[in-house]
């Protein structure tokens, strides 16, 4: 299940997902935090797993994005929720373009929760996005 945090820049998303990813009991489910930058690394607690997606080298666009994803629910099927911070920064591509990454993120995913934050104002998301619950 996909779930969109979604607003201007500066208008606190990333507060946001960093306070629900710390809300998260980490004894009772296993929590994936990804973003491309170590800025975060100290305000996310410490059951969080925290990945920095640019220094992993082989996620650069969304491809590798959905690869690493299906390998992270692969080996472990008690992750949930992911949080994603920047789509748009961590695939290089407009948020207009990423339709079938999406449509992909949620098969592959299953019954998890993955939440993304996406820098854009509501009323100028695709169409495509509208079926996703947005917090």
């Amino acid at each position: 299940m996909i779930k969109l945090i979604v607003g201007s820049k500066g208008s606190g998303k990333t507060k946001k997902i960093i306070d629900l990813a710390n809300a998260v009991d980490t004894l009772q489910k296993h929590t994936v935090f990804i973003t491309d930058t170590n800025r975060y690394v100290y305000d996310i607690k410490h059951g969080v797993r925290f990945i920095n997606s640019a220094e992993c080298g082989a996620i650069n666009d969304a491809a590798t994005l959905l690869s690493f994803l299906g390998g992270l629910v692969a080996c472990d099927a008690d992750i949930d929720p992911i949080f994603i911070d920047g789509i748009a920064r961590i695939t290089k591509k407009e948020i207009s373009e990423l339709e079938e990454f999406f449509d992909r993120a949620d098969k592959i995913t299953g019954d998890a929760v993955i939440v993304f934050t996406i820098s854009m104002d509501e009323t100028a998301l695709p169409e495509y996005l509208a079926k996703y619950e947005k917090i």
